[in-house]
């Protein structure tokens, strides 16, 4: 089987959510990149793990990680023309794309910290299994059964038929939610891109894939991780 080498892009300098890569969160000296280590260190099918970063913070904890905890942690420093938050994603998903020669590349995201290591393996079988039936990515998406309207009225439903159906009998959409990307190097780099011409949709529920973008999510999932701590629930 091709190797798994998942990549963590985790840049300097975020503008809506100050170092939100190394800052305590939920009791967790090391942060949301401290987890999502963790996580990853649980995922035997991981045959490497990338940290892409121009934060010296990041490159320090990562490079500690892997001396300390698990070989497979590589940080790898990122060009700066790269770390920008005016860098197109384009620009840094062709460049990831050029991190491995062969194998699939298993991109993520600290920033999910609810993606834990039995949701990775479980992304990683239904790869393997989208692979044989001729896909060539996966993403993980967000299924939306709501009542989603542009300006010219309902958009994923008729109301001349039911005004307001049922939720459930909607048809749905699917909302990436970038939790996790699945693709193989060498077509990333065909592509030119992270999802290919033939992708699996890879539905997960928004307990999981709920992702923090700005400071309020930062507090609000660092509570909510918390009380599942308090349930017992591991957070790895």
């Amino acid at each position: 089987m091709d190797p798994i080498i998942a990549v963590i892009p985790a840049r300097a300098g975020s503008e809506r959510v100050r170092d939100k890569n190394t800052r305590p969160f939920a009791g967790i000296p090391g942060g949301l990149l401290e987890l999502k280590l963790n996580q990853l260190h649980k995922v035997p099918e991981v045959d490497q793990i990338i940290v892409s970063s121009n934060d010296a913070n990041v490159l320090e904890y990562t490079a500690r990680f892997g001396r300390e905890v698990d070989g497979r942690v590589v940080a790898l420093e990122r060009p700066d023309e790269l770390g920008r938050g005016s860098t197109p994603m384009s620009d840094y998903i062709a460049y990831s794309a050029t991190l491995s020669e062969g194998g699939v590349q298993l991109m993520t995201h600290v920033t999910h910290p609810f993606v834990t290591s039995g949701v990775f393996r479980d992304l990683i079988a239904a790869w393997r299994v989208a692979a044989e039936e001729g896909c060539d990515s996966l993403l993980t998406v967000t299924t939306l059964h709501k009542f989603i309207w542009d300006a010219d009225g309902p958009y994923n439903y008729d109301n001349t038929v039911e005004k307001w159906p049922r939720s459930q009998d909607i048809k749905p959409l699917f909302e990436v939610n970038h939790a996790a990307y699945l693709m193989p190097f060498a077509r990333m780099r065909e592509m030119g891109d992270r999802v290919g011409t033939a992708p699996r949709l890879h539905p997960l529920d928004e307990r999981t894939a709920m992702d923090i973008d700005w400071e309020d999510q930062f507090t609000l999932m660092s509570d909510i991780a918390l009380a599942r701590k308090a349930r017992g629930i591991d957070l790895t």
